[in-house]
């Protein structure tokens, strides 16, 4: 028996290989969530890499790129769409607004919240830094097709609609 054998029999797969069936893939039945947090840890360590040579850190480029996305959010807000803890997500503006690419001020509304706001030198990174992710991005999609890409993409889509319908 090989290792894959003993793997799927382990795991309870419908689709063990055998010699007689040698081209039938098989599909695990768990792992899926494993195989997906591998690819992002080492996408993101990639990403880490090509984002240093502009000094900036992971945390700091998702907090940037949501205010490129739209400017003016509350500091709540952005957290909530980092997926962070505010907590967490003030350290990392406190970061950014001592490297003059936010500002922070109170919503003259609403004095508990705080509004986040790119300045011209956050504005300017925007280039180079999604020019970091383009680059990772392209390393990422060596010798797969475009075709690969696009069912990766739907397959993802469809995992992550299958949560989100609980």
């Amino acid at each position: 028996m090989t290792i894959r054998e003993t793997r799927s029999r382990a795991t309870g797969d419908a689709g063990v290989q055998t010699a007689s069936r040698a081209h039938a893939r098989p599909v695990p039945t768990i792992g899926l969530g494993r195989l997906l947090r591998e690819a992002d840890m080492i996408f993101n360590r990639a990403l880490r890499e090509e984002l240093a040579r502009h000094h900036v850190t992971f945390s700091q480029y998702q907090h940037l790129w949501q205010l490129w996305a739209e400017d003016n959010l509350a500091q709540v807000e952005l957290s909530r769409r980092i997926g962070i803890e505010t907590a967490s997500s003030t350290a990392v503006m406190d970061q950014l607004e001592r490297r003059g690419l936010i500002d922070r001020r109170r919503d003259p509304g609403d004095r508990r919240r705080m509004i986040v706001t790119l300045t011209a030198a956050g504005r300017k990174l925007e280039r180079p830094l999604n020019g970091c992710a383009v680059v990772v991005n392209r390393r990422a999609r060596l010798n797969i097709s475009k075709d690969e890409i696009a069912a990766l993409f739907d397959t993802i889509r469809k995992i992550v609609g299958n949560f989100r319908a609980k």
